[in-house]
Protein backbone atom coordinates (compact mmCIF):
# COMPACT_ATOMS: atom_id res chain seq x y z
CA UNK A 1 0.00 0.00 0.00
CA UNK A 2 1.34 3.42 -0.94
CA UNK A 3 2.11 5.97 1.82
CA UNK A 4 -0.69 8.10 0.39
CA UNK A 5 -3.24 5.31 0.90
CA UNK A 6 -1.81 4.46 4.30
CA UNK A 7 -2.42 8.01 5.43
CA UNK A 8 -5.94 7.85 4.01
CA UNK A 9 -6.76 4.79 6.12
CA UNK A 10 -5.14 6.37 9.17
CA UNK A 11 -7.35 9.41 8.67
CA UNK A 12 -10.45 7.20 8.45
CA UNK A 13 -9.53 5.57 11.76
CA UNK A 14 -8.75 8.95 13.24
CA UNK A 15 -12.27 10.09 12.37
CA UNK A 16 -13.71 7.29 14.48
CA UNK A 17 -11.36 8.07 17.36
CA UNK A 18 -12.18 11.77 17.29
CA UNK A 19 -15.89 10.97 17.23
CA UNK A 20 -15.49 8.67 20.24
CA UNK A 21 -13.61 11.44 22.05
CA UNK A 22 -16.38 13.92 21.31
CA UNK A 23 -19.03 11.45 22.49
CA UNK A 24 -17.14 10.91 25.75
CA UNK A 25 -17.05 14.66 26.34
CA UNK A 26 -20.73 15.02 25.49
CA UNK A 27 -21.63 12.15 27.81
CA UNK A 28 -19.70 13.82 30.60
CA UNK A 29 -21.52 17.09 29.93
CA UNK A 30 -24.91 15.35 30.21
CA UNK A 31 -23.92 13.70 33.47
CA UNK A 32 -22.41 16.83 35.01
CA UNK A 33 -25.18 19.19 33.93
CA UNK A 34 -27.89 17.07 35.55
CA UNK A 35 -25.77 16.42 38.64
CA UNK A 36 -25.29 20.18 38.96
CA UNK A 37 -29.03 20.70 38.62
CA UNK A 38 -29.89 18.04 41.19
CA UNK A 39 -27.32 19.31 43.71
CA UNK A 40 -27.68 23.04 42.93
CA UNK A 41 -23.95 22.99 42.17
CA UNK A 42 -23.41 26.22 40.28
CA UNK A 43 -19.65 25.72 39.97
CA UNK A 44 -20.09 22.36 38.28
CA UNK A 45 -22.67 23.88 35.94
CA UNK A 46 -20.19 26.61 35.03
CA UNK A 47 -17.58 23.94 34.26
CA UNK A 48 -19.98 22.36 31.76
CA UNK A 49 -20.55 25.71 30.09
CA UNK A 50 -16.82 26.47 30.04
CA UNK A 51 -16.04 23.22 28.22
CA UNK A 52 -18.66 23.88 25.53
CA UNK A 53 -16.07 25.55 23.32
CA UNK A 54 -13.85 22.47 23.50
CA UNK A 55 -16.71 20.31 22.24
CA UNK A 56 -17.42 22.79 19.46
CA UNK A 57 -13.75 22.86 18.44
CA UNK A 58 -13.57 19.08 18.33
CA UNK A 59 -16.76 18.93 16.27
CA UNK A 60 -15.24 21.42 13.84
CA UNK A 61 -12.05 19.35 13.63
CA UNK A 62 -14.11 16.29 12.69
CA UNK A 63 -16.03 18.28 10.09
CA UNK A 64 -12.87 19.68 8.54
CA UNK A 65 -11.22 16.26 8.30
CA UNK A 66 -14.36 14.83 6.67
CA UNK A 67 -14.40 17.63 4.13
CA UNK A 68 -10.70 17.19 3.42
CA UNK A 69 -11.12 13.45 2.78
CA UNK A 70 -14.15 14.02 0.57
CA UNK A 71 -12.34 16.66 -1.48
CA UNK A 72 -8.92 15.01 -1.80
CA UNK A 73 -9.73 11.29 -1.82
CA UNK A 74 -13.10 11.23 -3.62
CA UNK A 75 -14.07 8.03 -1.75
CA UNK A 76 -16.60 5.59 -3.13
CA UNK A 77 -19.13 3.11 -1.70
CA UNK A 78 -18.42 2.10 1.92
CA UNK A 79 -15.72 4.68 2.55
CA UNK A 80 -18.03 7.42 1.30
CA UNK A 81 -20.76 6.22 3.68
CA UNK A 82 -18.28 6.14 6.55
CA UNK A 83 -17.18 9.72 6.01
CA UNK A 84 -20.65 11.13 5.46
CA UNK A 85 -21.90 9.10 8.42
CA UNK A 86 -19.21 10.47 10.73
CA UNK A 87 -20.08 13.97 9.55
CA UNK A 88 -23.75 13.43 10.47
CA UNK A 89 -22.89 11.83 13.81
CA UNK A 90 -20.68 14.79 14.67
CA UNK A 91 -23.62 17.14 14.08
CA UNK A 92 -25.86 15.11 16.39
CA UNK A 93 -23.16 14.98 19.07
CA UNK A 94 -22.68 18.74 18.89
CA UNK A 95 -26.41 19.27 19.35
CA UNK A 96 -26.49 16.92 22.34
CA UNK A 97 -23.62 18.92 23.82
CA UNK A 98 -25.57 22.13 23.29
CA UNK A 99 -28.57 20.64 25.08
CA UNK A 100 -26.36 19.66 28.04
CA UNK A 101 -24.99 23.20 28.20
CA UNK A 102 -28.53 24.60 28.18
CA UNK A 103 -29.35 22.37 31.16
CA UNK A 104 -26.27 23.72 32.94
CA UNK A 105 -27.42 27.28 32.26
CA UNK A 106 -30.71 26.53 34.03
CA UNK A 107 -28.67 25.82 37.18
CA UNK A 108 -26.53 28.94 36.90
CA UNK A 109 -29.56 31.15 36.32
CA UNK A 110 -31.74 29.63 39.04
CA UNK A 111 -29.47 30.60 41.94
CA UNK A 112 -30.74 27.67 44.05
CA UNK A 113 -34.41 28.46 43.39
CA UNK A 114 -35.09 25.46 41.21
CA UNK A 115 -35.86 22.97 44.00
CA UNK A 116 -39.62 22.96 43.69
CA UNK A 117 -39.62 19.14 43.82
CA UNK A 118 -37.25 16.24 44.23
CA UNK A 119 -35.75 15.42 40.86
CA UNK A 120 -36.85 11.84 40.42
CA UNK A 121 -37.13 11.15 36.70
CA UNK A 122 -34.71 13.65 35.15
CA UNK A 123 -31.51 12.06 36.57
CA UNK A 124 -32.71 8.65 35.37
CA UNK A 125 -33.21 10.09 31.88
CA UNK A 126 -29.67 11.46 31.93
CA UNK A 127 -28.27 8.12 33.10
CA UNK A 128 -30.09 6.25 30.34
CA UNK A 129 -28.98 8.79 27.73
CA UNK A 130 -25.36 8.44 28.76
CA UNK A 131 -25.61 4.64 28.60
CA UNK A 132 -27.17 4.85 25.14
CA UNK A 133 -24.42 7.17 23.97
CA UNK A 134 -21.68 4.88 25.25
CA UNK A 135 -23.21 1.84 23.59
CA UNK A 136 -23.77 3.70 20.32
CA UNK A 137 -20.07 4.54 20.22
CA UNK A 138 -19.21 0.90 20.86
CA UNK A 139 -21.41 0.03 17.89
CA UNK A 140 -19.60 2.64 15.80
CA UNK A 141 -16.12 1.49 16.75
CA UNK A 142 -17.04 -2.17 16.03
CA UNK A 143 -19.16 -1.41 12.94
CA UNK A 144 -21.99 -3.32 14.64
CA UNK A 145 -25.34 -2.44 13.07
CA UNK A 146 -27.31 -4.87 15.24
CA UNK A 147 -25.96 -3.31 18.40
CA UNK A 148 -26.92 0.12 17.09
CA UNK A 149 -30.47 -1.13 16.60
CA UNK A 150 -30.57 -2.50 20.15
CA UNK A 151 -29.44 0.83 21.61
CA UNK A 152 -32.50 2.63 20.29
CA UNK A 153 -34.81 0.47 22.39
CA UNK A 154 -33.67 2.41 25.44
CA UNK A 155 -35.35 5.48 23.96
CA UNK A 156 -38.71 4.02 25.01
CA UNK A 157 -37.55 4.27 28.63
CA UNK A 158 -36.52 7.90 28.15
CA UNK A 159 -39.88 8.71 26.58
CA UNK A 160 -41.70 7.09 29.49
CA UNK A 161 -39.68 9.02 32.05
CA UNK A 162 -40.26 12.21 30.07
CA UNK A 163 -44.03 11.79 30.28
CA UNK A 164 -43.89 11.05 34.01
CA UNK A 165 -41.71 14.08 34.73
CA UNK A 166 -43.86 16.37 32.58
CA UNK A 167 -47.06 15.20 34.29
CA UNK A 168 -45.54 15.73 37.74
CA UNK A 169 -44.21 19.20 36.90
CA UNK A 170 -47.45 20.39 35.31
CA UNK A 171 -49.36 19.26 38.40
CA UNK A 172 -47.00 21.26 40.61
CA UNK A 173 -47.37 24.37 38.44
CA UNK A 174 -51.17 24.13 38.49
CA UNK A 175 -51.25 23.70 42.25
CA UNK A 176 -48.56 26.32 42.97
CA UNK A 177 -48.67 29.07 40.35
CA UNK A 178 -45.99 31.02 42.23
CA UNK A 179 -43.34 28.51 41.04
CA UNK A 180 -44.28 28.74 37.36
CA UNK A 181 -40.85 30.07 36.35
CA UNK A 182 -38.98 27.28 38.10
CA UNK A 183 -41.45 24.69 36.83
CA UNK A 184 -41.12 25.93 33.27
CA UNK A 185 -37.32 25.73 33.52
CA UNK A 186 -37.54 22.10 34.62
CA UNK A 187 -40.00 21.33 31.84
CA UNK A 188 -37.39 22.67 29.42
CA UNK A 189 -34.71 20.47 30.99
CA UNK A 190 -37.04 17.50 30.68
CA UNK A 191 -37.59 18.27 27.00
CA UNK A 192 -33.86 18.67 26.37
CA UNK A 193 -33.13 15.21 27.76
CA UNK A 194 -35.92 13.68 25.70
CA UNK A 195 -34.38 15.30 22.62
CA UNK A 196 -31.00 13.85 23.62
CA UNK A 197 -32.46 10.36 23.24
CA UNK A 198 -33.77 11.28 19.79
CA UNK A 199 -30.35 12.48 18.67
CA UNK A 200 -28.75 9.23 19.85
CA UNK A 201 -31.33 7.31 17.83
CA UNK A 202 -30.28 9.41 14.83
CA UNK A 203 -26.69 8.36 15.49
CA UNK A 204 -27.71 4.71 15.56
CA UNK A 205 -29.60 5.09 12.28
CA UNK A 206 -26.47 6.55 10.75
CA UNK A 207 -24.35 3.64 12.01
CA UNK A 208 -26.74 1.16 10.39
CA UNK A 209 -26.46 3.11 7.14
CA UNK A 210 -22.66 3.18 7.35
CA UNK A 211 -22.41 -0.57 7.90
CA UNK A 212 -25.26 -1.98 5.81
CA UNK A 213 -26.14 0.81 3.37
CA UNK A 214 -29.71 0.64 4.71
CA UNK A 215 -31.82 3.58 5.80
CA UNK A 216 -33.92 2.54 8.78
CA UNK A 217 -36.14 4.65 10.98
CA UNK A 218 -35.24 3.55 14.51
CA UNK A 219 -36.74 6.39 16.58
Amino acid sequence: MSPYRERYHRDLNELKNLTKDLADRVGGAIDNSVTALRDSNIELAREVIKHDQEMDDLSLKIENLCMELLALQQPMAKDLRRIIGILKIGIDLERIGDLAVDVARVTTQSQDKIKITKLEYIPRMAETSKKMLEQSMEALMNSDADMARQVTKWDYEIDGLYVKARTKLLKIIIERPEVINEGTALLMVNRHLERTGDHICNICETIVYMVEAKREHLN
